[in-house]
């Protein structure tokens, strides 16, 4: 693994579903809406779809082939995964304390990965991880471990959650001001919805 600076979107990917600006917050996005979830909410629904995202991320440049029960359990294994980084890292954004049951399952996938040789020649920045990509757990066990590399290095007080469907960014913004995921969506959406509000209020 070497995580580019900017990922590169895969089908079906759209540059839209990485603006975490780190992929451990990319991964706890991929669901339509966090705030209000929906039919449909759910964008990682097969294997697929994980080995798209993490080539998009730079996970791996090109796609295992994965056989069997690995193949059937990634998807669920995955968002096992990131319920967890989303847990933790909501917490982060919103200053309280990161629920230790979520942060416990983090650390404990990576460290079987790790032990069990699944993930290994990991660096000290975590820029370049190598694994065994088709072995059972070896995905959710190096996304675990991004997962726990990014509470310690990211820095805290820049970790966002977006006031309307509360998607995490990391805010790199000057002013450290910024609030939604996207001014094209969000920013947009609550400028349009404050727009209806303000008319309405004027009739």
């Amino acid at each position: 693994m070497a995580v580019p600076a900017e990922p590169s979107a895969r089908t079906p990917w759209r540059d839209g579903h990485f603006i975490g600006g780190h992929p451990i917050l990319d991964l706890a996005n991929t669901v339509f809406d966090r705030a209000h979830p929906v039919p449909g909410n759910e964008l990682l629904e097969t294997s697929s779809d994980v080995l798209t995202w993490c080539q998009s991320v730079g996970l791996f440049d090109s796609a295992p082939t994965l056989r069997g029960s690995v193949a059937d359990g990634l998807a669920a294994e995955v968002r096992a995964v990131r319920e967890h980084a989303w847990a933790t890292f909501d917490a982060v954004a919103r200053g309280t304390a990161v629920p230790a049951g979520a942060l416990g399952a983090l650390l404990e996938r990576s460290g079987t990965g790790l032990r069990a040789g699944r993930v290994h020649d990991v660096d000290a920045d975590l820029r370049h991880v190598a694994a065994d990509w088709a072995a059972p757990g070896a995905i959710p066990a190096a996304l675990s471990l991004l997962a726990v590399h990014a509470l310690f290095t990211l820095p805290a007080e820049r970790v966002r959650a977006c006031a309307r469907c509360g998607w995490l960014f990391l805010d790199s913004s000057r002013g450290g001001r910024r609030r939604w995921c996207s001014m094209s969506t969000c920013g947009n959406r609550e400028k349009a919805s404050r727009h209806r509000r303000t008319t309405r209020s004027a009739g």
